[in-house]
């Protein structure tokens, strides 16, 4: 026996409950971590010790994600205190809340501007090297902005 009196497996020194969790953890459907990248450098993770339903939560943030699910609430608070109170709300809860909205929105745009830009030099590259493959995204492109 082990000094800490735990029974273990005598051909692997290891206890039955230990050797039982890891085959669980081995067999389950659901991860036992998820991590899911909101924004860069932020993650959540659902695991079985923060969730009560880890499958259903890895169920539901693969069709809507954390960053979509806290986005789309974000617009019906916005609208809500600005239906309300007014885009300029005084109590200091609501118009930071407002002002972080903003910020967030802000910084989508920024990244929306910059996937815009970056695609102005990928057509100057197609552009300067591949004309029939330019020719048809431009007209693509074109037609879309109709």
């Amino acid at each position: 026996m082990a000094t800490d009196d735990t029974p273990r497996f005598p051909w692997t020194g290891i206890a039955p409950a230990e050797w039982l969790r890891t085959w669980q953890a081995m067999w389950r459907m659901a991860p036992d971590n998820l991590a899911q990248s909101i924004l860069q450098g932020w993650t959540f993770n659902i695991n079985s010790g923060n969730s009560t339903a880890p499958r259903t939560e890895l169920a539901v943030v693969t069709k809507h994600s954390y960053g979509r699910q806290i986005g789309r609430m974000s617009d019906a608070l916005e609208l809500l205190i600005e239906e309300r109170h007014g885009k300029t709300p005084e109590d200091k809860r609501f118009s930071d809340f407002l002002t972080m909205k903003r910020e967030i929105d802000k910084v989508k745009q920024d990244a929306a501007a910059a996937r815009i830009e970056r695609i102005v030099k990928d057509l100057a590259l197609l552009k300067a090297q591949d004309q029939e493959q330019y020719v048809r995204l431009r007209d693509a492109l074109r037609e879309a902005l109709k």
